[in-house]
């Protein structure tokens, strides 16, 4: 087993990134190769505010987050774009073995928009919009076609953790994949799409103007491309990434495709993988192309797609993403510093201090807990019920709670048990507690309270109080703690949208793992020189959101 000396600099962003929730063996035993993020370790390179080093003010009015939320229309005017020109490409794709035996092949129409590069033709048709980075997938549904909507990071996230399972962390020079078959780690980045450090590549051009790629000098050409400047610029900016995200060509190797040579006439590929151990070469010649004019892809009255839609196995884990879609799409309706006392006094009114401290409570997972330098109308209450609740049984129980949440969470989920009915922004503190503190407690105890189910908990918590971004950002913690990167940037996606959020630790850490991922992966993204200034691929954070700060 061949290992590399030492771990680039790359690799410790990516070790750091990936904080395995499982233990190696258990991880290996299991045979997962996404365990993800740990919801229980602060995230990699996070420190936290200092009088000296404040962090970014993200509360402009104007921080709005594209997410899976949003309607065509919201969608389309968040986006922008300026024309509806479009380059319309046929291309033949030939498929041979190593000894020129021919395998397959196939016609494709690639369109390439202001922005964006779709394939025409597919049942389930894909958009990549470079502009939001993101990715739109038409799908059927029961009443009819819907819009998935979800961010690059997340493909490259689920990219990722495929690339440092099969490599142990990018330590190993020689890849075993499934079924045993083994190969160079070169081939797995070309894969995923994703490397640790600069390819040493050799490009020549040949006699008949053919660029080819190759590992050495006197080795197989492993990417070879004829150019003849169709589309110089950024159309071919946008082939370049369309293709990253859509062929297992290394980035090193896709990287020699430069703007100024235009989109190629025709290119070819090798590939080696488990799916092909004797290796396969790829030809994509272009048949035709022409202009045209098209509207952006997204068909008037086509609906965002519903929890339903996202391939999600978990039904506590669709309610999660649900309720959060919902309450994304109707920010008006989060609930005012109004609405928490609001709460408190009924509950005080019927002799629940408890209750009332709860929802009280919850103002901290919708704006951070109560601070001494930012007194507020609903954590001056909180003080007042605190001191009238003194001698009440269950207030007291409940406050004993709280603060074992780290020291004994097990009898803290004990006491919480009884409040787990609650309903309202009661129920919201009381069940977003409890799923925390059996978070913690299974992450060394991995079969602690096997009758508790800890998704239902964060989508009890959702349910009662959907607008609260910490139940999301804790929940896609968790569900990447299982290897659903997908679901969690959904998740993060949702908490980030929801009014009040821009201080909370979901507005910070999503955008800096975002930058992580395309550090590690740009190729996914566009880049062109000639963006314009107005272009929101440079207004839009890492993490797509319209943010007036810069990162």
């Amino acid at each position: 087993m061949l290992r590399s000396p030492a771990l680039p600099a790359l690799a410790l962003t990516l070790s750091a990134l990936i904080d395995l929730a499982l233990p190696a063996s258990a991880a290996a035993q299991a045979g997962q190769p996404d365990p993800g993020f740990s919801i229980l370790a602060p995230q990699a390179g996070r420190t936290d505010p200092t009088p000296d080093q404040p962090v970014a003010d993200l509360s402009d009015e104007t921080y709005i987050v594209i997410g899976p939320h949003l309607d065509r229309d919201s969608y389309l005017a968040l986006r922008g774009g300026t024309h509806d020109q479009v380059l319309r490409t046929r291309w033949r794709i030939a498929r041979t073995a190593l000894d020129g035996t021919a395998l397959d092949s196939e016609q494709r129409e690639i369109v390439i928009g202001d922005g964006y590069v779709t394939e025409t033709g597919e049942s389930e048709r894909v958009i990549q919009d470079f502009l939001t980075r993101r990715t739109l997938t038409r799908v059927p549904a029961l009443d009819g076609p819907v819009m998935r909507n979800e961010p690059f990071v997340a493909h490259i996230h689920r990219q990722m953790n495929t690339f440092a399972y099969y490599t142990e962390g990018g330590t190993l020079d020689q890849v075993t994949g499934p079924g045993g078959t083994a190969f160079d780690r070169f081939w797995i980045e070309a894969a995923m799409g994703v490397r640790l450090a600069e390819a040493e590549l050799a490009s020549t051009v040949n006699e008949d103007g053919i660029t080819e790629i190759r590992r050495n000098a006197d080795g197989s050409a492993l990417f070879t491309h004829r150019d003849d400047r169709l589309g110089a610029g950024r159309p071919a900016a946008l082939f370049r990434a369309w293709l990253q995200h859509s062929v297992p060509v290394h980035p090193d190797a896709l990287a020699t495709l430069v703007d100024e040579a235009g989109i190629p006439a025709e290119f070819s590929f090798l590939v080696f993988s488990p799916s092909s151990p004797d290796g396969r070469r790829e030809t994509w010649t272009r048949l035709s192309e022409h202009e045209d004019a098209a509207a952006f892809p997204w068909p008037e009255g086509l609906a965002p797609a519903r929890a339903d839609s996202y391939q999600i196995d978990d039904p506590a884990v669709r309610g999660l993403l649900q309720a959060g879609l919902d309450a994304a799409a109707r920010p008006s309706a989060a609930p005012a510093d109004a609405d928490f006392l609001a709460a408190a006094d009924a509950a005080q009114r019927r002799a629940d201090p408890a209750g009332a401290y709860l929802a009280l409570y919850q103002i901290s997972h919708h704006q951070g807990p109560c601070r001494g330098d930012t007194p507020s109308p609903v954590c001056n209450r909180m003080s007042q019920v605190t001191a009238s609740g003194i001698g009440n049984a269950n207030f007291e129980a409940l406050m004993s709670a709280i603060t074992s949440m780290q020291s004994d969470r097990a009898a803290a989920i004990t006491i919480l048990r009884d409040h787990l009915h609650r309903d309202g922004l009661e129920g919201g503190a009381a069940n977003l507690l409890a799923a925390q503190a059996l978070a913690a407690l299974r992450s060394s105890q991995a079969g602690a309270l096997p009758d508790m189910n800890l998704p239902a908990l964060f989508a009890a918590s959702a349910v009662a109080d959907p607008y609260a971004p910490m139940a999301f950002w804790h929940g896609g913690r968790f569900v990447a703690s299982q290897g659903d990167v997908e679901t969690a940037w959904l998740l993060f996606d949702i908490a980030r949208s929801l009014p009040a959020s821009q201080s909370l630790p979901p507005a910070r850490e999503a955008v800096a793992m975002s930058e992580q991922l395309q550090m590690l992966a740009p190729g996914f993204f566009l880049h062109v020189s000639d963006t314009p200034q107005d272009d929101p691929d440079q207004d839009a954070d890492e993490g797509n959101a319209v943010d007036p700060v810069e990162n």
